[in-house]
């Protein structure tokens, strides 16, 4: 399937213009479209032949900027694809994963259920869950929230902070919450702790911000796919108003497991105080849904 051509194709009929306009517009709009003609743009919509992964970015981009995905067909194009994403990440963190999160006996997902932590009553029984876990996995003494204050995060309407279950058993959590750019920027250059977020740094419902990473953890390949693949569905419902993707990182191998889904590490350095080396990550929200990975994977 081109869902690129596809996309193309109903983009151009909602616009109203022919196969010959929308090449004069994409060579207006990038240097990788300059010699681009009607031939081959028919070839992409027909499905005959396909983007390289460059100039797929450079499309879905372009397709970005004319508000092609906030309603309407297109939408529903693009969110079929990331719907589909779990399936294709369980492989490949199945491969490149398993020394992270432990060779574990494949769950039969029928009986796992997804919380909303926002809206679970018992949500301070998953939190101490989560700090539990993220002190484990963190150098020693380095990850400082109290459970009400993370409830306090959690709870805000912006947030995105899911936790999965099988059979009554804890198997993983994605917590993201969306802050000032400002803020993100300050925190990626370790100019403030991750930690010391208070009521304005956080942006309300439809002001434009950063989606800071808090914290992420799966217990299997399967369940980390799951829960990112929530995450990038998340990102692509409320992508009008995100503007970035940060990180905060004290383990080099967060590094290595981010680095081929487009965020960049903008900063890193030495804590002397604590004697932890640190990794500041930020990018641009398109490049991290439409990274050459994803590209790879569901396009």
């Amino acid at each position: 399937m081109n869902v690129i051509g596809e996309l193309l194709y109903y983009y151009r009929n909602i616009q109203g213009i022919t196969q010959q306009e929308l090449v004069e517009v994409l060579s207006g709009y990038s240097h990788y479209f300059t010699a681009l003609n009607t031939v081959t743009l028919s070839r992409w919509e027909t499905g005959t032949t396909s983007p390289s992964i460059k100039k797929k970015r450079v499309l879905l981009q372009f397709l970005t900027a004319q508000g092609c995905f906030r309603e309407g067909e297109c939408y529903h194009i693009l969110r079929s694809r990331y719907e589909a994403l779990s399936d294709v990440l369980a492989e490949v963190f199945s491969k490149n994963y398993q020394y992270l999160i432990g060779n574990l006996p494949r769950w039969n997902m029928d009986a796992c259920t997804i919380e909303v932590l926002r809206d679970v009553p018992h949500k301070k029984d998953y939190i101490e869950h989560i700090i539990d876990i993220e002190k484990a996995t963190n150098p020693p003494h380095y990850y400082d929230i109290t459970v009400g204050t993370l409830i306090e995060w959690v709870e805000r309407k912006p947030s995105f902070c899911i936790a999965y279950e099988c059979k009554k058993q804890y198997m993983g959590h994605f917590m993201m919450f969306k802050i000032k750019n400002y803020v993100a920027e300050e925190i990626a250059h370790h100019k403030r702790s991750e930690f010391s977020l208070r009521e304005r740094d956080f942006c309300q419902h439809e002001e434009s911000g950063t989606c800071y990473v808090h914290a992420l953890y799966g217990r299997s390949p399967k369940i980390a796919a799951l829960l990112n693949a929530q995450a990038y569905l998340y990102l692509l419902e409320h992508m009008e108003h995100i503007d970035n993707v940060m990180i905060f990182s004290t383990r080099t191998d967060g590094v290595l497991l981010t680095k081929d889904y487009g965020i960049e590490v903008i900063a890193s350095g030495r804590d002397e105080t604590s004697g932890v080396d640190w990794y500041g990550m930020l990018s641009p929200l398109e490049d991290i849904l439409f990274s050459d990975t994803v590209l790879k994977l569901v396009f």
